[in-house]
């Protein structure tokens, strides 16, 4: 499927499902995610981007920007009025590493990224930073999802399901 502006209508990706999850997970467990080698523990929270969109739909029908959207009661009213999550802006920390990226659509496109600061040491360096950086950014995003994917097709997803949805519900 496309995200594209064909008139196609989108259905729900499991890459909503992701991002809605990353987004419970990060507020019941502090944002401590215990991720597999070579990855390891990695912090994350939901920064200053959510948008949604009806799964019918693929224009965008909400958007929340400015200071923790993820708070707003009208995140929550997205959500519970049957909105996907299209677009999530997430910062994540890696030791002493931090990493600011929307993930967006259903390809997880990266976008307005921003990498840790670079030291510039000689005319190459820089440039190889910034690439590890991003190796490194994709790895951890990677792993994030292969976490999901393990957890989406366990049997423990059926008691994952009625915890999120009682949270998008304001019951915990």
């Amino acid at each position: 499927m496309s995200d594209d502006t064909s008139g196609t209508p989108l259905v729900p990706h499991i890459t909503s499902e992701f991002l809605l999850w990353l987004w419970w997970y990060s507020e019941h467990r502090e944002g401590l995610f215990r991720l597999s080698d070579p990855v390891g523990d990695v912090t994350l929270w939901i920064d200053d981007r959510l948008a949604f969109r009806r799964p019918s739909d693929s224009r965008l029908t909400a958007v929340m920007t400015g200071d923790n959207p993820s708070a707003s009661l009208e995140a929550r009213a997205a959500l519970a009025g049957g909105k996907v999550l299209h677009e999530l802006r997430i910062g994540m920390k890696r030791d002493e590493r931090e990493f600011f990226v929307t993930l967006k659509g259903p390809s997880l496109h990266f976008q307005a990224t921003k990498l840790p600061p670079v030291v510039e040491k000689g005319e190459e360096e820089p440039i190889h930073s910034r690439l590890y950086f991003y190796d490194e950014l994709a790895l951890i995003v990677g792993a994030l999802f292969q976490h999901f994917g393990e957890l989406r097709t366990s049997e423990e997803w059926s008691d994952v399901v009625p915890l999120i949805q009682a949270w998008v519900a304001g019951e915990q």
